[in-house]
């Protein structure tokens, strides 16, 4: 008996599969259904539709649901105020609308925690709305559109999300006082990008393998603060930090490593460029029409060139390590009486010939360095510089110093074993 009705139960699963399936009702029923203020458990399963929330209310994935559409709109439209949303994945598969956000978001109080959104378009957007927490969560993109996207969205936190192959991973435009905080950004054009945005909060995010790492335009008030900007070298007008036509912008304790340029600053005063590590990048710092900047406590530490000014006065300069230094420290004050010229000979001699990159740190170039100088406009001198050399405060070792250690210490070792060879012969 048994036998014979699991085989009915398996013919009528066959025949009549969309009957069995349209007892479930739509996931857009179940929000139409809650009263505001209350909490709808999605259960498991693969949801093919859109939804729009439009009052408060708890909308929380049990475990494996996944909300999946393809059509002109949003897969998932929240407004109104006070919206949860957690545990869910968003697939959207869209390819004709280069506006279209898979999560798209209005109104204020919503706290979204614990999405994965994989996206053919724009990943999430903020769009006037306030006091939105995002925290806890992942976003794919294509690198049509960004992958968080915020326009005049006010006191927000993004907290703990992994952006990956996106445009631009956190874009915020004329929305201010934000916090960007624990976010993992890789592939993007612009890592951070600000547009007409004060009073934010940039701290403790890794941003790398970007064509920049975070760009600041035309903003004020600005904490960068702890974030690690490596490796953000993929094109040759790549940088680990852009700040353009900013002021008040304070930026230190990060790491700025492998870059093609660490920190750009064009057009920019008041920024404070403190306690920084700038490490094995083509250029650390750059400054072009700024003033009125200060570059203190930082540590340089094997670049190509450490810093390089254009039209750049009225800076302050003090208390910096230069690896490339020469230091003499008498009264014992971790501060080297012999004033230090960061000058960038060797990238001026190799814009007028490529050819010669191939003698970068060849000890021919550091003579002609001790004879000529290089343009008196692109020099940046430190009249107090550091004695101490600062290691990353998170411990991350760049590789290339690695391996320039290990170079250094196998020449040292083969030329020890020469000398002694030698010696014996005569």
């Amino acid at each position: 008996m048994k036998i014979t009705y699991i085989l009915f139960l398996s013919l009528c699963l066959l025949l009549f599969p969309n009957s069995i399936s349209a007892e479930r009702p739509s996931l857009q029923a179940m929000i139409n259904e809650a009263e505001a203020g209350g909490t709808v458990m999605i259960p498991p399963g693969y949801y093919e539709e859109n939804i729009t929330i439009d009052k408060p209310l708890s909308l929380i994935g049990e475990r494996d649901v996944t909300i999946n559409s393809c059509e002109n709109a949003p897969v998932v439209k929240i407004k109104s105020e006070g919206v949860q949303l957690s545990n869910v994945l968003v697939e959207q598969c869209n390819e004709d609308n280069g506006d279209l956000a898979a999560v798209y978001v209005t109104g204020d109080q919503h706290h979204l925690s614990n999405l994965e959104i994989q996206s053919s378009q724009m990943g999430l957007q903020l769009f006037e709305a306030n006091q939105i927490v995002v925290e806890e969560s992942t976003i794919m993109g294509t690198r049509k559109e960004n992958g968080v996207d915020l326009w005049k969205t006010n006191d927000t936190t993004i907290k703990e999300v992994k952006i990956d192959t996106i445009l631009d991973g956190i874009y915020m435009e004329q929305s201010h006082r934000n916090t960007i905080v624990q976010n993992v950004i890789e592939n993007a054009r612009y890592g951070i990008h600000l547009m007409f945005t004060n009073d934010t909060v940039i701290e403790q995010n890794q941003s790398q393998h970007n064509f920049t790492g975070a760009m600041v335009m035309e903003a004020q008030n600005v904490l960068i603060k702890n974030n690690d900007f490596s490796f953000n070298n993929q094109n040759v007008n790549s940088q680990g930090l852009l700040l353009y036509l900013t002021s008040d912008v304070v930026a230190e304790n990060n790491l700025f490593a492998s870059n093609r340029v660490g920190v750009f600053i064009e057009d920019s005063s008041d920024a404070a460029i403190a306690n920084n590590i700038f490490q094995s990048n083509t250029i650390g710092a750059q400054w072009k029409n700024s003033s009125d900047n200060s570059l203190v406590g930082n540590t340089f530490n094997g670049n190509v060139n450490d810093t390089q000014a254009n039209e750049s006065a009225n800076n302050i300069i003090k208390n910096n390590y230069w690896d490339a230094a020469l230091k003499l420290d008498i009264d014992g004050d971790g501060v080297s009486e012999l004033p230090h010229a960061a000058d960038p000979y060797f990238m001026a001699l190799v814009q007028r010939i490529p050819e010669y990159q191939l003698f970068f740190q060849h000890p021919g170039i550091t003579l002609l360095k001790q004879v000529f100088n290089g343009p008196e406009d692109e020099l940046l001198r430190d009249l107090e510089p550091s004695m101490v050399y600062a290691s990353s405060e998170n411990g991350q070792k760049n590789d290339k110093q690695i391996i320039l250690w290990f170079v250094d210490v196998v020449f040292i070792l083969v030329s020890f074993i020469f000398i002694q060879k030698w010696r014996r012969s005569l």
